[in-house]
């Protein structure tokens, strides 16, 4: 792992395994982590030999409800180039009570400039007396960025259910927060911010991105963009931890790995054999990242004493 404990985790650490040694238990977590790991197994036969309805769309939650959500692809874009994912002009930075740091450069996006014009009948040319409206044009209008900003924080969704492990996430210097979706994404993590967003309550969308962020601190970088194998690897962890959790999302990870299995040759269109080649290809990195998620909410229980 590339994180370092305190001196606190490393007793605590040191406990378990004396502990674990005087009951001839081989792992400090091995009743979570064997539970884990036999959930895997079932999952994973289950996905291999039957097929699941369609994709089920998750419920995108409703934020604080920032302007650019209304915005086109296109400007929505420039804002995220720009590494923000809120930006707003003077005036609607000042109703939320923000304010504009002195200095920041604007970001400019494309409104488009209309012009109404008379409505004529198609066969007698004679106008009707109706307008409609048609765009001339277009002007930059400038926007600036919330990093560039001050002043009363934005009010922040709030759950009805925080998710459980949250506390490793915090451990390892992460914050979670909820938002509104930018690009249609359930959820993201961002390793320059230290930061996981969710935009669906649904347990297994933090459970994914806590996946990534463990395989992060197990292999170090990751590739960039949506790699096969590390959303497969990333989504078949949070369907066994939310079985351990009590949580279904059996059907939802079945089409998610489904979608990433393409590239698995042979089986033709035969979904759950493709599924299973896929989840057996990815099996043993899942159980080092199953293995580096509970060893952390074991130190932090024991921590807790």
């Amino acid at each position: 792992m590339s994180f370092n404990m305190t001196n606190k985790e490393n007793e605590a650490l040191k406990k378990q395994e004396k502990v674990a040694s005087e009951s001839h238990v081989t792992s400090p977590n091995s009743g979570s982590l064997d539970k884990a790991l036999d959930e895997l197994d079932k999952i994973i036969k289950v996905f291999g030999s039957k097929d699941f309805p369609k994709k089920i769309a998750k419920i995108y939650i409703k934020g604080a409800g920032k302007p650019m959500g209304k915005w086109s692809f296109g400007n929505q874009m420039l804002v995220l180039l720009g590494n923000s994912e809120d930006a707003r002009g003077f005036k609607q930075w000042g109703a939320v009570g923000r304010h504009v740091i002195k200095g920041r450069k604007a970001i400019r996006i494309l409104a488009p400039r209309m012009m109404m014009i008379d409505e004529k009948d198609k066969i007698t040319k004679i106008k009707t007396g109706k307008k409609f409206p048609i765009c001339v044009g277009f002007n930059a209008i400038p926007v600036f960025r919330y990093e560039d900003t001050e002043g009363t924080p934005l009010k922040e969704y709030k759950p009805k259910q925080l998710p459980p492990l949250i506390d490793v996430a915090e451990k390892w210097g992460v914050k979670v927060r909820y938002d509104d979706t930018a690009m249609g994404e359930n959820g993201s993590y961002s390793p320059s911010r230290k930061e996981i967003r969710l935009c669906v309550e649904e347990m297994d969308t933090f459970f994914h991105e806590l996946a990534h962020l463990a395989h992060m601190q197990i292999d170090g970088e990751l590739k960039m963009g949506q790699d096969p194998e590390q959303e497969a690897i990333a989504q078949l962890t949070a369907c066994v931890l939310s079985k351990m959790y009590g949580y279904d999302a059996m059907t939802y990870t079945f089409n998610y790995i489904s979608s990433y299995s393409k590239s698995i040759e042979g089986e033709g269109g035969n979904r759950p054999l493709k599924v299973g080649k896929m989840c057996f290809k990815v099996m043993k990195k899942v159980q080092q990242i199953l293995e580096c998620i509970l060893d952390q909410k074991e130190l932090n229980e024991e921590m807790e004493k």
